[in-house]
């Protein structure tokens, strides 16, 4: 083991040192692997004594002295913990926490922190025994390892110090041996929230302190072993393996037994040097087939286990990411480690399960954003199987503000701190075999530090280089961008010339792996697009594919002031400076529930691939390294009075990785038919596969004869134009200025390259500039407080024919009328009447939200809505991969999710039929008729949102609870001829332009009668 640094002084009052140079880490010891071993060990896991000062002064008189009575720590709370979210539902004695995306919540003046520093002591004991087993002469090292603090910490072991480092998410050891002694011993730990550490922390999250990971105890014994770094590569052609083994450790502990029983491996290492051990043929870890060896490294004093996955990360000379001689494809997620009520501090069961809900959704790569996440991480994801983007614990964005001045990543006086942090980065997690790219960090700018930290890792580690912030590639390996637009992510994966970089930086670019390591924000409703990028990445083989911004949400459970469950983002704990809801930015829930864009993202993604034509089925194998086997198409086709007419099966040939089979349908959905396909496959890894496609004929209504003219059912009220939604996030932008959609068409550029705007799609001009989010430009032009005017009867009109002009107050109708028309009338359809609407819209230059009107009904809120039509979850014009035509049955209030920050939701397209249980007893019974826009069916058929909320109600709220209570009051009935897709412009590309609503006219007819509810447990007619 490395000698312990001493301190120059044991006074815990020295000089604020947690900010007095950014490199103040001192007794930490050297970084090495973290591994499984049989020596002795004990967690200090538990309550521990905790008392907290608003400031790192205000500590600074206390001193950590082991004898103190209980009297001076009033407190207890759990380690691993945050101190902030104790009490979060009662006086929050112990602070808040605090969310920033860019911003730093102090001022910016590297290394230097403000002095209202909230700073927690905590403290434990443990009995030396309990470590050992047996006397103190076994071991020749006692340590401390810390797992993860944050922000800055000194340590004190029996009233003596120990050491401090920065750092917050990256282990720290100390050589505690010479301070421990028989019996029991305290260890005091002192935290401070902030440090100069944080200006290397500013990782969109909650700044959240404490000791948020496990502290133990390490008993290094006599013959035992420091440090191993194994490395087991596969040669693709031969099959053959060599396990690289080099070996830290006391002469003492040599020689080392090395075995693989698996592979029949049984050798010894007689001393540092690396060695190379051949071991045949063997089979490759992909994370389509996580295969894992058990290897054994027997010491004289010690065993230390391995799981060793054998396989070649390399990139060809073409730009090809390549593992075991195959491309890869990222079908990726960034991944913070959050919990909502203990934070980040999650163990390795909470970890599981979310690996496991990612790959029961297709997701096959994990970004560890924005730092290394808890060791258990990278452990699992070996064993179970998922590509790893292992990233380096630095972002410095909110330099950003600045104009990058002072950045750290191109200060000499931190270049050592980069240069730390990389390096425990590595050692730590340098044997895991799901690891195939090393990244630097995150919007940390750019830098020499970076550069040289690239360098590192290139002398110590093959696998390639990651960095989002090197836009000229200057120093890593793999290109990387943020939040590119489809045509500009199209324009680079194609070879096309870079407008941002020179010639020379274009073409080195070309020969990268290319990857997005963040897009399609996922905050709110959405995100849009999916499928737009997804075919992209398939269809160019630099492109090794994308994570999804982000895994999940970060809000953190609390109470709101009715005492209903609330959970909490940015500004709800009194920050001051916050960046609001844009921590709820995931594709599941912060409980973990998948949400609508998960469900999509799985859909677009899954890589058993069934794509229905006119006539012919696509069946794909979107798999890297499997071959489907058994595969068989099933096909019926189907009415909804008779049930199958005819059915067929087909079976088809093995489907090699990445391939495709064209197979002809020997029918087509005629009126009122529906085609139902289906395509069953095994893998060796995938297992029993199923996946299910539908193609809808043109509809068979009975339209009947026009009657007399007629007034709306009692039940009915409306109805009324609406051409506005409750904002999305995406719909009201990105709150980073730095990262607003410009329009930038370089001159002369003849790629196919530019960044699309909020702007009319028409327009080529190209005027740089921050864009107007769509949001804006709709409450802007008030169009969320429309009032009809009644116009006079039109001469030749049918009777009963009503024309409605809307207009916002103060608008000028000359320049931007709204005009509804609509007809109730009689039909020789028993029962039913008829509803005809048209709409004359202006022309704008923005996009509208809706085109449509809104019907108010008394819905009975506990029933079931029963639809034909795209289902069951919700679908927009540019998020619609996961929704199927067929009869679908949901309650009615599971059809809107206004989530934590309530906006629109719940659009659903292609409705043949709706049929809504209202509070009398009997259903609305709906059919369409016929849907146009601007003279032509309209591209998703009749959308429908049923929802409690009007749509001012939805954008006033904050949360949920501020939400008007809707007990006994009607709702409201979306019906529309056109809708805006979703985009992810919260943090992203915009809507793209074939999924914008632009229109000028339209038309619908609709078809509405009243049943006897015949119960949940009747069948579908």
């Amino acid at each position: 083991m490395h000698p312990r640094t001493t301190e120059s002084t044991t006074d815990p009052r020295a000089d604020p040192w947690w900010f007095t140079h950014p490199n103040e880490s001192r007794g930490s010891l050297p970084p090495r692997a973290h591994l499984a071993s049989d020596r002795p060990e004990l967690s200090l896991a538990g309550a521990w004594d905790f008392r907290w000062f608003p400031s790192a002064s205000d500590a600074l008189s206390a001193c950590p002295d082991p004898t103190a009575p209980d009297t001076a720590w009033p407190e207890r709370i759990p380690v691993p913990g945050h101190w902030v979210l104790e009490h979060l539902d009662g006086d929050r004695r112990f602070g808040t926490p605090w969310y920033t995306n860019v911003l730093y919540p102090f001022p910016v003046d590297p290394p230097h922190v403000p002095d209202a520093n909230p700073t927690g002591d905590h403290r434990t004991r443990f009995v030396l025994a309990d470590l050992t087993g047996g006397a103190r002469t076994d071991l020749r090292a006692v340590l401390l390892r810390f797992e993860g603090v944050e922000s800055a910490f000194r340590v004190w072991v029996n009233g003596r110090w120990a050491g401090q480092a920065m750092g917050s998410r990256l282990t720290h050891e100390f050589d505690v041996t010479d301070l421990v002694r028989d019996g029991e011993n305290t260890v005091v730990v002192r935290v401070h929230q902030f440090s100069a550490g944080s200006y290397l922390e500013d990782q969109d999250q909650w700044w959240l302190p404490g000791i948020f990971r496990d502290v133990r105890v390490l008993g290094e014994v006599h013959g035992g072993i420091d440090d191993v770094h194994l490395t087991a590569d596969r040669d693709p052609a031969t099959g053959e393996g060599v396990l690289g083994c080099r070996i830290t450790a006391p002469a003492d502990a040599f020689p080392v037994h090395v075995e693989i029983p698996a592979l029949g491996l049984s050798t010894t290492v007689d001393g540092p040097d690396r060695v190379e051990l051949p071991v045949g043929v063997v089979r490759a870890w992909t994370a389509e087939d996580p295969h894992l060896y058990d290897v054994a490294l027997r010491a004289q004093g010690q065993l230390v286990t391995h799981r060793a996955g054998f396989r070649r990360v390399a990139i060809s000379t073409d730009g090809v990411l390549q593992v075991d001689g195959a491309p890869v494809r990222f079908r990726g997620v960034n991944r913070h480690e959050f919990h909502p009520r203990r934070g980040r501090a999650v163990d390795a069961d909470f970890t599981r399960d979310e690996y496991r809900l990612m790959q029961g959704h297709h997701v096959n790569a994990v970004r560890t954003s924005h730092y290394p996440p808890a060791h258990h991480a990278l452990d699992l994801a070996d064993e179970m199987g998922l590509w790893v983007v292992l990233e380096g614990d630095i972002e410095t964005h909110g330099f950003v503000q600045q104009g990058w001045e002072r950045n750290p990543s191109d200060d000499p006086a931190w270049r050592d701190v980069y240069l730390d942090r990389t390096a425990r980065m590595w050692h730590r997690d340098k044997n895991h075999a799901s690891v195939v790219m090393l990244s630097l960090g995150n919007e940390a700018g750019t830098g020499a530090n970076l550069a040289a930290a690239a360098d590192w890792l290139r002398r110590h580690d093959s696998r390639p280089v990651h960095y989002g912030g090197d836009h000229d590639a200057a120093y890593t390996d793999v290109y990387s961008r943020m939040y590119p637009t489809p045509r500009e992510t199209r324009s680079i994966a194609a070879g096309d010339r870079v407008p941002s970089t020179d010639t020379a930086g274009s073409e080195r670019i070309s020969r990268m792996p290319f990857v997005l390591c963040e897009y399609a924000h996922a905050m709110g409703t959405g995100p849009g697009g999916l499928a737009e990028y997804e075919e992209i990445f398939r269809a160019h083989p630099r492109s090794c594919g994308g994570f999804v911004w982000e895994w999940k949400d970060h809000g953190i459970a609390t109470v709101a002031p009715d005492g209903s469950p609330v959970l909490a983002y940015g500004g709800d704990f009194g920050e001051t400076i916050h960046d609001g809801s844009f921590v709820l930015d995931g594709l599941c829930t912060a409980d973990g529930a998948p949400g609508p864009g998960l469900v999509e993202y799985s859909a677009v993604i899954d890589p058993l691939r069934l794509e229905l034509e006119t006539g012919h089925a696509v069946v794909g194998n979107g798999y890297d390294h499997t071959v489907l086997t058994g595969l068989r198409l099933r096909w019926a086709l189907r009415t909804a009075e008779r049930g199958a007419v005819r059915t067929g099966t087909t079976e088809l040939d093995d489907l090699p990785p990445r391939g495709s089979h064209r197979v002809a349908l020997p029918e087509s959905p005629g009126p009122g038919q529906h085609l139902e396909v289906s395509v069953e496959a095994h893998g060796p890894a995938a297992g029993p596969r199923r996946r299910d496609a539908r193609l809808a004929g043109p509809p068979a209504v009975p339209v009947g004869a026009p009657g007399p003219a007629a007034t709306a059912p009692d039940a009915v009220r409306g109805p009324e134009l609406c051409v506005f939604r409750a904002p999305t996030d995406n719909d009201a932008g990105t709150i980073e200025p730095t990262r607003e959609l410009w329009a930038a068409s370089p001159a002369g550029d003849a790629t196919d390259w530019y960044a699309y705007t909020g702007a009319d799609p028409r327009d080529t001009t190209s005027t740089p500039g921050i864009v107007i989010s769509t949001a804006r430009r709709w409450l802007d032009h008030g169009l969320h407080r429309l009032q009809p005017r009644t116009l006079p009867r039109v001469p030749g009109a049918q009777a009963g024919t009503v024309h409605t002009l809307w207009a916002a107050p103060g608008a000028d109708l000359a320049a931007a009328p709204f005009v509804l028309t609509h007809r109730w009338s009689g039909t020789d359809v028993p029962g039913a009447r008829r509803l005809e609407l048209s709409w004359q819209l202006p022309e704008l230059d923005f996009p509208l939200a809706r085109v449509g009107c809104v019907l108010s009904l008394p819905v009975d809120p506990d029933g079931d809505v029963e639809f034909d039509g795209d289902g069951p979850q919700a679908s927009y014009p540019d998020s619609c991969a996961a929704a199927r035509y067929g009869t679908h049955r949901l309650p009615a209030r599971a059809l809107t999710e206004p989530g934590a920050r309530p906006q629109s939701s719940g659009n659903r397209s292609g409705a043949r039929r709706l049929s809504i249980p209202l509070l009398d007893g009997t259903r609305l019974e709906l059919r369409t008729v016929r849907a146009e826009l601007d003279g032509a069916p309209a591209p998703r058929g009749l959308q429908w949102t049923l929802t409690p909320y009007r749509d001012v109600e939805l954008m006033a709220a904050g949360h949920p609870h501020e939400l008007p209570d809707t007990a006994g009051r009607s709702w409201f009935l979306h019906l529309d001829v056109g809708h805006h897709g979703l985009g992810s412009r919260s943090c992203g590309a915009d809507v793209s332009p074939a999924a914008r609503l632009h229109a000028r006219s339209a038309r619908l007819e609709l078809l509405l009668g009243f049943d006897a509810d015949p119960g949940p447990g009747a069948p579908p007619p």
